[in-house]
């Protein structure tokens, strides 16, 4: 999301991002109260596996630098992979052994609920221990850290300094200085163009869908995460804040600690705030290395190994749309994976309306022994499918001109006046 919003208001002040921020909350929050959620019923559980999967390479690649301690220029992912492979001789040990010993330890801590034992209270431990994995690793290493940087200097990678302090509370700004000249509330927008629509819409679909991902079997309210969404923007314009919403990182995170209701917002946010109020001094000592190895062992669950040889063997379209979904997010992003995703499959939908499968056969009546041609769609249909029809139809009474044709409408479900009107010619 802050990629796609740096592409909108750069090279504009600081005063665009938090109009569109404010913009952003009221279209989402617009589009909730219509209650506009159908229409990210569009994002098919495929599609949501593909560009998750995508958004767990891309974690896990851009994590690697932090892992392996290199500094490297790019961002994307095949910029990383390229200066990795250029630049191996820069790797540090140090950060690499203590990345490596932490992505071992989650993952035996992962493991710690399937240990058998007949004892309440271990059972007990042994849960709160692993869905504390995350938080006990950041604490360990943050502690030896701090103590390696007090005695002679830390031989791994640290955070080092984070700004604290609460941002200023007030109206977002509908005016901007440029230069000498104060640019009015219409001309910012002007200038936003069309980001004060692609931002909430992509806001909208990463939100539903990283929902989706992680709802297992609860029924997700598009509507009311728009409206969720909308005021998450709007009362985040008043402190400054960017466009935002949800974050396979966070989520993925949130996932591996066993996370399982929306209650961990409230606790996050006050985390958060103590942070920027207080604890900021403390997450100087937290190595890189660590907060690598956690996002990439957050990442590595998101990839769904299994959906693609089923998919192949089940549905050949499903399976391309999928692929291609996530190829599409590891070279141009989530966002612009959901969104050529979502077309995509509601191109698919729109062909199957289209051009629905239609059964056409001869048959006979056995009281008059008449032989008629017998035409059963198997859909509604629809205007888009009034000509497909129609010219179908057609065909088969070439054929066999002299037959009379029989329309069975036991599988519409609707028929619309521009296909009743293409089908008036039917001799019922």
């Amino acid at each position: 999301m802050s990629l796609l919003t740096f592409s909108f208001v750069y090279p504009h002040p600081i005063e665009y991002v938090i109009l569109l921020t404010f913009i952003a909350g009221c279209v989402e929050l617009l589009m909730g109260i219509l209650n506009l959620g159908f229409l990210v019923d569009f994002i098919s559980p495929c599609l949501t596996s593909g560009f998750t999967s995508a958004s767990a390479i891309i974690i896990i690649v851009a994590q690697l630098k932090h892992l392996l301690g290199v500094k490297l220029e790019g961002h994307d992912t095949f910029t990383v992979i390229v200066e990795l492979s250029q630049r191996t001789a820069d790797i540090r040990w140090q950060d690499t052994l203590l990345g490596v010993s932490c992505i071992i330890f989650l993952f035996l801590f992962k493991q710690l609920t399937k240990i058998p034992t007949r004892s309440f209270s271990v059972k007990k431990l042994l849960w709160f221990l692993s869905i504390s994995k995350n938080a006990l690793i950041v604490l360990i290493t943050s502690l030896i850290g701090a103590y390696l940087h007090y005695n002679g200097g830390a031989p791994f990678k640290l955070t080092g300094n984070v700004p604290k302090g609460m941002p200023d509370v007030g109206f977002p700004a509908f005016s901007a200085q440029v230069g000498n000249e104060t640019v009015g509330v219409m001309e910012m927008v002007k200038s936003l163009g069309s980001g004060i629509v692609v931002i909430p819409v992509v806001a909208v679909l990463a939100n539903v869908a990283i929902a989706k991902s992680y709802s297992a079997d609860v029924v997700v309210d598009a509507s009311q995460e728009m409206i969720t969404l909308g005021l998450c923007n709007v009362f985040g314009s008043f402190v400054k804040a960017m466009p935002s919403c949800g974050a396979f990182t966070r989520s993925a995170v949130a996932s591996s600690s066993d996370v399982r209701t929306p209650l961990q917002g409230i606790y996050s946010g006050s985390v958060i705030i103590l942070a920027l109020s207080v604890l900021a001094p403390y997450f100087y000592f937290i190595p890189k290395s660590t907060l690598a190895a956690v996002l990439i062992t957050a990442g590595s669950s998101l990839i769904d190994y299994e959906i693609f040889p089923v998919l192949w063997r089940c549905n050949k379209v499903d399976f391309i749309l999928t692929l291609l979904t996530f190829v599409i997010g590891i070279v141009r992003g989530v966002e612009a994976a959901i969104v050529i995703g979502s077309v995509l499959n509601a191109l698919i939908l729109l062909k199957t309306w289209s051009r629905p499968n239609i059964f056409i056969e001869i048959r006979s009546n056995k009281e008059s022994n008449r032989e008629f041609i017998y035409v059963r769609p198997e859909l509604g249909l629809f205007y888009p499918a009034a000509d497909y029809v129609s010219e179908t139809v057609k065909k088969a009474h070439g054929r066999s001109p002299k037959l009379s044709i029989v329309l069975d409408c036991v599988n519409l479900i609707k028929l619309d006046y521009s296909a009743a009107k293409a089908s008036k010619w039917f001799r019922l």
